[in-house]
């Protein structure tokens, strides 16, 4: 009898505990931006199960982009690039279609790269781009809870481009490499975007090491409205893009 009761109880604090976080994850409103979505998974679980919580999804590669039109009512799909102009440009395909980007390979960072050896380009299409501010504008946003980044060597660009905008976004989440030669050419440093974005009012609050400690993926914070979006401290761990709030 000792052991049933025991059991029920688990059983009970299980429950209790998935309810909480069910209702957590249905407390999350506002706008998220994901830029370089891919398939979409950081932000999906999110959308899913918060229906007021809407997410724009940028992905420049068509193929991809199209996968994530209709996936979820509040998924929005912009099949774009995110620069610092408005216009187009090309996208180099890789052969690992996670790997594309507008930047060129860079030839001693591919060799030097771990689990490089089969990255290259097998095609180049034109793109559309567009600056994070002209779309925050056309799309009559004020405020923006979460940015994450996945550029691809650019990401330091795509923050640049919320120009006066930036400071009507709390916190950013974002991609940048650490080793002496980066896999593309122009990528902006840990340096150059730590330095850019605490100048911009954001404190640096999470650092997570990827890609056999080649990568680093940030999380900053914009001191200016710090505490407002409180239901960042209800959520747990965003596995393998490093957005952990405290």
């Amino acid at each position: 009898m000792g052991l049933t009761t025991d059991l029920i109880h688990f059983a009970g604090r299980g429950l209790r505990k998935a309810s909480r976080v069910l209702m957590d994850y249905r407390t999350l409103r506002g706008v998220w931006l994901d830029v370089g979505a891919f398939k979409g998974e950081h932000c999906y679980g999110y959308a899913l199960f918060n229906p007021s919580l809407r997410v724009f999804l940028f992905e420049p590669n068509l193929r991809l982009a199209i996968k994530l039109f209709g996936l979820l009512p509040n998924f929005f799909v912009a099949p774009m690039a995110v620069t610092e102009r408005d216009g187009c440009s090309e996208l180099n395909i890789n052969s690992y279609v996670d790997a594309s980007s507008l930047l060129p390979l860079d030839d001693q960072g591919v060799r030097r790269w771990v689990g490089g050896q089969d990255l290259r380009v097998v095609e180049k299409v034109a793109v559309g781009t567009i600056r994070l501010d002209t779309f925050l504008n056309l799309a009559g946003i004020q405020t923006v809870d979460r940015l994450k980044i996945d550029a691809q060597g650019m990401d330091l660009e795509v923050v640049r481009s919320a120009g006066d905008r930036l400071k009507d976004i709390h916190r950013i989440c974002l991609e940048c490499y650490v080793t002496p030669h980066p896999l593309y050419r122009g990528a902006s440093t840990k340096d150059e975007t730590v330095e850019f974005l605490e100048s911009q009012g954001f404190t640096l609050i999470d650092v997570l090491a990827q890609s056999d400690g080649q990568e680093e993926n940030l999380t900053f914070e914009n001191r200016a409205v710090r505490g407002i979006s409180g239901e960042w401290n209800r959520l747990p761990e965003i596995a393998g893009f490093g957005c952990r709030p405290r």
